[in-house]
């Protein structure tokens, strides 16, 4: 249950409220399919990557390219900055706006102040 929660928890953010509630408003129940199958698809994944995770005795894909080609921490580290430089500037960027954009118009506040 942590993990499941772990994952809904990271997946969730103002760009939900924003983004697909108004498609959702405007074109209707495919943007619920789309979350829907998002879901579907994550526990496809986890039935075919937990059991080499736990017989890799690994949690994370760094720390598996790193068990899985050798001993060279430079791949964990490569695949350690490149998800936290991606996740900076797809996910943060995106959650900053569109929490800016949520807060100005719940509140009527001007943009600058919601970030």
């Amino acid at each position: 249950i942590p993990v499941g929660a772990s994952v809904f928890a990271s997946n969730i953010g103002s760009e939900h409220f924003i983004g697909l509630v108004g498609s959702g408003a405007a074109s209707g129940i495919g943007v619920g399919a789309f979350e829907l199958d998002a879901t579907t698809l994550l526990q496809v994944l986890g039935h075919v990557f937990v059991p080499v995770y736990i017989a890799s005795q690994v949690s994370t894909l760094p720390a598996y390219m790193e068990k899985r080609f050798g001993g060279k921490q430079r791949i964990r580290l490569y695949l350690t900055f490149l998800s936290l430089v991606l996740y900076i500037f797809t996910k943060i960027s995106v959650n900053l706006y569109s929490g800016a954009l949520f807060i100005e118009r719940a509140l009527v506040w001007y943009r600058a102040s919601g970030v």
